[in-house]
């Protein structure tokens, strides 16, 4: 899936559309899903749940039901559970337009474990430029420093969601962390289209949940 700079870029450009820099709770939430990589003995199972991986159902539906269920009643605008769903939402959308594309290059024997490290290897570098480049991200990185966590049951616990993003304010200054390469598969350009397409069509599914749905025709 996307690493956290797709998902900050996302959320810092939803967030312009209507007018407004992200908030700390909303860049928070946006990354939050993936604090499940901080709980020990994480499993497969652990991940597709804070991710609704397993849920078929549309993108349209799927934002439905997350508002019903899990977004707190009283919560801000383009608070944490939205930018917990626009997450899951880019996740869906990059499989889609990213993972599944990839995969169709490769050779069907391809071994799993190389196709996840050069997959991997390639985003880690757009993500580390993307790191670099964006004339925004020192202040997204106050921001997201300054949010604060908690609980999102049943989900992720406070601590999770904390330890990710503080793993997460660190990762890229490691010169160890830097592939050093040119992707070939998963260029800069195709990044940045992604990011467009995914803007557009989660703003759009947002703006469909502010209507009633017995306002649909």
């Amino acid at each position: 899936m996307p690493l956290p700079m797709v998902h900050l870029s996302v959320a810092v450009y939803l967030s312009e559309i209507d007018g407004r820099f992200p908030s700390p709770d909303f860049l928070l939430g946006s990354i939050a899903p993936d604090a499940i990589h901080m709980r020990p003995n994480t499993n497969e199972r652990d991940k597709k749940c804070v991710h609704l991986v397993e849920l078929d159902v549309t993108n349209q539906e799927l934002a439905r039901l997350f508002q019903t269920k899990y977004v707190v009643e009283g919560s801000q605008p383009m608070g944490f559970s939205e930018g917990y769903l626009t997450h899951i939402l880019t996740d869906r959308l990059w499989w889609e337009a990213v993972i599944d594309p990839f995969r169709k290059i490769l050779p069907p024997t391809f071994p799993e474990q190389d196709f996840r490290s050069l997959y991997y290897r390639e985003t880690d570098q757009i993500d580390i430029d993307l790191y670099r480049q964006m004339p925004w991200r020192p202040e997204i990185w106050s921001k997201l420093d300054a949010a604060t966590a908690a609980d999102f049951a049943p989900f992720l616990t406070a601590e999770e969601i904390d330890q990710w993003r503080d793993r997460t304010l660190v990762w890229y200054e490691d010169p160890g962390h830097d592939p050093m390469i040119e992707p070939v598969y998963i260029t800069r350009a195709d990044t940045q289209t992604f990011i467009d397409r995914a803007v557009t069509e989660i703003a759009r599914i947002f703006a469909d949940l502010k209507r009633p749905l017995d306002s649909k025709g």
